[in-house]
């Protein structure tokens, strides 16, 4: 069985305690004989709640088996013992916007999209704690067999979750970056074939690009989007949207959507109760408010690039290509004034009980990917979110967003075991959610050092 991003057999030593994982020969240890224990971390387990001190976490094989304190759970005997004293656990981070396949730097080429470069694309959220991503609209072939490893158990890198590929109008956003990737169909039967034959790949979600860029590319014609959305019904399958205005969004709502990407940019004037609808449906927004701001914050901030984990993890000469872009880079007021906007509309959505989620747009232009899922969290922080608000966002959101929250998103008995760990306090500064101390992956610790980035 082939395991990438495990650790050696040599282990991983916590707070000096080295940890042994050992394999079978072709196979994966039983869940009694593969016992963890986290003891003594601050738990906040992405449910929101408050977080629990002198936490107890067993693991057992992939699965949570118990959470609580110290005092009310009982640590296995002859489990592994993870000393977690002064340290911050939490569920694994979940990026709900990205395209995978790139070269981590400017440009989007189809020639790029290759199994090796996706995986290398998934090792780099991993490495960042980001432990489950959405492919939303950009997928091909690739992305399928690596799905398919993934839940043989043959691969272990971040979990991917794909959209195959999205729809667009012929000609539509975003043909003018990524070409032909997104499908265009001309009539809404042909919208029609086309959810079945995602159907038929089975995919996790579909995505539809509503947005005109202001008038400069042509927008999907309502019949088509209330074909792909009935379609989909059918089907089972969640649809999400990029959108950018607020009719297009109340329209996408009336009709089915189950999420949307990016923020209203249009108008602030937002009616309450169409928030409250919202609100009532559970219909998750992830503003990937990074996307914009990466039209001037390398060419105000390029120190940023100098990053040492901006080191680790990308090529040279796309860290190179990145700074040369931003020499141009400035920002009209215009898109600063959008930018804005979105921001304002992110803080009254989340205040009126809107789930918010975390995208990062990841792989798009100057997008790292992991590193810019951290810049999105700091951004919704600046929109008026509190940490544990933004930590609910990366975690439960995520898997709400996937359809997912009773498997994952939350650490609770019963759920996978995707967890974080980290030296510093993430309520006090949501930056410190990049001060990560382990890593685990479907119960297993992850080998950072030893994953394939670049």
């Amino acid at each position: 069985m082939k395991r990438l991003s495990l650790l050696p057999r040599s282990g991983l030593c916590l707070s000096g305690l080295c940890l042994s994982i050992v394999w079978l020969a072709g196979c994966k240890p039983s869940e009694e004989s593969n016992v963890k224990a986290i003891v003594g971390a601050v738990l906040i387990d992405g449910t929101g709640g408050a977080p629990v001190t002198d936490s107890v976490v067993v693991v057992a094989g992939s699965k949570i088996r118990a959470v609580g304190t110290r005092a009310n759970v009982p640590i296995p005997a002859g489990s592994e013992k993870i000393d977690g004293r002064g340290k911050f656990l939490l569920p694994g981070l979940i990026d709900l916007h990205v395209h995978l396949g790139t070269t981590g730097g400017p440009g989007f080429r189809a020639a790029d999209y290759t199994r090796g470069r996706v995986e290398t694309n998934l090792n780099q959220y991993l490495y960042f704690g980001i432990t489950s991503v959405r492919s939303i609209g950009t997928e091909r072939d690739a992305g399928f067999a690596i799905r398919k490893d993934q839940r043989d158990g043959n691969l272990s890198t971040a979990r991917l979750f794909t959209c195959g590929r999205g729809f667009t109008a012929p000609g539509g956003h975003p043909s003018q970056e990524v070409g032909d990737i997104a499908r265009q169909p001309a009539t809404p039967e042909e919208a029609r074939t086309q959810v079945t034959e995602l159907a038929a790949q089975q995919v996790d979600g579909i995505k539809i690009w509503v947005d005109d860029l202001g008038g400069k590319a042509p927008k999907i014609k309502p019949a088509a989007i209330e074909a792909i959305l009935d379609e989909a019904r059918k089907h089972t399958i969640p649809v999400t949207a990029h959108i950018h205005s607020l009719a297009d969004t109340m329209h996408l709502v009336q009709n089915g959507a189950a999420g949307f990407l990016h923020m209203v940019r249009d108008t602030e004037n937002v009616d309450p109760a169409f928030i409250s609808r919202l609100r009532d449906l559970q219909v998750p927004f992830t503003p990937t408010l990074v996307r914009q701001e990466l039209g001037w914050l390398y060419s105000e901030h390029p120190e940023r690039l100098d990053d040492p984990d901006a080191a680790r993890a990308f090529e040279p000469a796309a860290l190179a290509g990145i700074r040369e872009e931003a020499k141009a880079q400035r920002g009209s007021a215009a898109a600063r004034e959008l930018f804005d906007r979105a921001k304002r509309n992110t803080r009254q959505f989340a205040a009126g009980g809107v789930p918010i989620g975390v995208g990062s747009d990841g792989g798009s232009s100057s997008d790292l990917p992991g590193l810019m899922t951290h810049r999105e969290m700091e951004l919704l922080i600046e929109s008026g979110m509190s940490p544990m608000e933004v930590i609910v966002a990366a975690t439960r959101t995520g898997a709400l967003a996937l359809k997912k929250l009773g498997e994952m998103g939350t650490i609770e008995a019963g759920k996978k075991a995707d967890l974080l760990l980290v030296t510093a306090n993430p309520l006090e500064d949501v930056r410190n959610l990049r001060k990560i101390h382990a890593t685990m992956l479907d119960g297993q610790w992850v080998d950072r050092a030893g994953l394939k980035l670049k």
